[in-house]
C-alpha cells in the first residue's frame, strides 16, 4: 500500500500551514504551547478567520455551505493546524448542532442557522448531561411543557462547556413523561439570553472556569425551535453523540 501524499494533498498541507501562520495569534499560538487557558476572544477571532476562509465547517458536505473535503484531507487540516499551535476548533456548532440542524431541521431552520455556524459569529453550547443522572443520558428530567406556540421549560443542565460564553444552546427537554424514557425526549435550540436561564461556574482543580451548571425557570422557547418531531429527539441526540464521539481523542491535539 502506498502511503505517500500525493503532490496536490502536499500542496494542500502547506496552504493550511501559511493560512495559520497568517492569520492565527501569536498571542493565542503561546497560549497553546504553554498551557494557558483560552480566552473567548481566541476562539472567535480563529474560528471566524477559518469561516471567512470557508473551512471552518470543514467536514460538512457542499451542499450545506462545507468544502466538500475527503478524508485526507481532513486529516491533513486536523494535523496541520494542530503543528501550528492552533485551538483546536470548538464542536458545539460545526460538529454538533449544525449537522443536526441540516439532517433533521427544517427549511427555515437551516436558513436561520447554518450561516452564523459557518462564520463563527454565533457561539453554541450543549444541554445534555443532568445532575443526578449519571451515564443515563435518557433518564433526563428538564422538562418543556407546550402551551400555545410555546415551550416551557424547567431544570437543569450539568457538566455545560463553555455555557458562560454562549450564544445558544441546544437542549434534550423531556416532552413526555409517560411513555418509554428515550420515546418523550425532544431536541430544543435555545437562546441563551431568554429570562429564566441562569449559568452557575463550577471550577475545576486547576482554577480553571471551563464547566457549568445551566438552570431553567419557566423559560419560554418557541416551538418552531424543535428540531425533527416532538418526542423524537432522541434519534437527533445519537446522531450528533456519534459525531460527537469521532473528534473526542484529539488525537492531532495528542500528536503535538
Amino acid at each position: 500500500m502506498d502511503l505517500a501524499l500525493k503532490p496536490e494533498h502536499k500542496a494542500f498541507a502547506d496552504e493550511i500551514r501559511a493560512f495559520a501562520r497568517a492569520n492565527l495569534s501569536p498571542a493565542t499560538k503561546e497560549k497553546t504551547f504553554s498551557g494557558k487557558h483560552y480566552d473567548r476572544d481566541d476562539h472567535m477571532v480563529w474560528q471566524q478567520a477559518l469561516g471567512k476562509k470557508g473551512w471552518l465547517t470543514y467536514t460538512w458536505p457542499k451542499k450545506f455551505g462545507g468544502p466538500g473535503w475527503d478524508v485526507t484531507r481532513r486529516f491533513l487540516f486536523e494535523n496541520v493546524l494542530a503543528e501550528e499551535g492552533a485551538p483546536r476548533i470548538l464542536p458545539f456548532g460545526p460538529k454538533m448542532v449544525g449537522p443536526v440542524i441540516y439532517t433533521f431541521g427544517s427549511e427555515e431552520q437551516k436558513a436561520k442557522y447554518l450561516p452564523a455556524i459557518r462564520e463563527s459569529t454565533v457561539w453554541w453550547c450543549q444541554g445534555y448531561s443532568e445532575p443526578g443522572s449519571g451515564s443515563d443520558l435518557a433518564s433526563l428530567r428538564t422538562k418543556a411543557d407546550k402551551e400555545g406556540d410555546h415551550y416551557i421549560v424547567n431544570g437543569s443542565k450539568t457538566w455545560n462547556t463553555m455555557g458562560h460564553w454562549a450564544d445558544w444552546i441546544f437542549c434534550l427537554v423531556r416532552t413526555d413523561s409517560k411513555s418509554k424514557p428515550q420515546e418523550g425526549i425532544s431536541f430544543l435550540l435555545i437562546d441563551m439570553k431568554t429570562p429564566g436561564i441562569t449559568v452557575k461556574p463550577i471550577i475545576m482543580a486547576d482554577g480553571g472556569h471551563e464547566v457549568n451548571e445551566v438552570f431553567f425557570d419557566n423559560v419560554s422557547v418557541p416551538v418552531a425551535n424543535l428540531v425533527g418531531k416532538e418526542n423524537e429527539g432522541w434519534t437527533c441526540a445519537k446522531f450528533l453523540l456519534a459525531n460527537e464521539r469521532l473528534g473526542i481523542a484529539a488525537v492531532p491535539q495528542s500528536k503535538r
